[in-house]
């Protein structure tokens, strides 16, 4: 119980710690991109049907075709996902895990 008040009576006077901001402007790479990328084709289509699904693409019940897209400078790869009914959808993923689903063509 003595021991207390001598611990508190000695940070007295003491600096606070610096507090340093680790944030930084690029998202943390994850390896997503990765493991998808080397998933069997029927594992893939599972992963990026349940994209499209999420997005609200109800009209896509199973996958008819998928295309690799040439890979732009940002780094994020992207399929051309064609469903049985004749939508397209274009699946771009990015290294934190997020799929960008775009509109569904005929």
């Amino acid at each position: 119980m003595l021991l207390s008040p001598l611990v508190l009576l000695a940070a007295c006077g003491q600096p606070a710690p610096q507090q340093t901001n680790t944030a930084s402007a690029a998202p943390k790479e994850t390896g997503y991109i990765a493991r998808v990328q080397a998933l069997p084709p029927g594992q893939r289509e599972g992963v990026l049907f349940r994209a499209i699904r999420s997005s609200g693409g109800q009209s896509c019940q199973e996958i008819k075709q998928v295309e690799p897209l040439p890979t732009p400078a940002s780094g994020q790869p992207a399929w051309r996902v064609t469903c049985i009914d004749g939508s397209q959808w274009r699946v771009a993923l990015t290294d934190d895990g997020t799929a960008l689903v775009t509109g569904a063509q005929r």
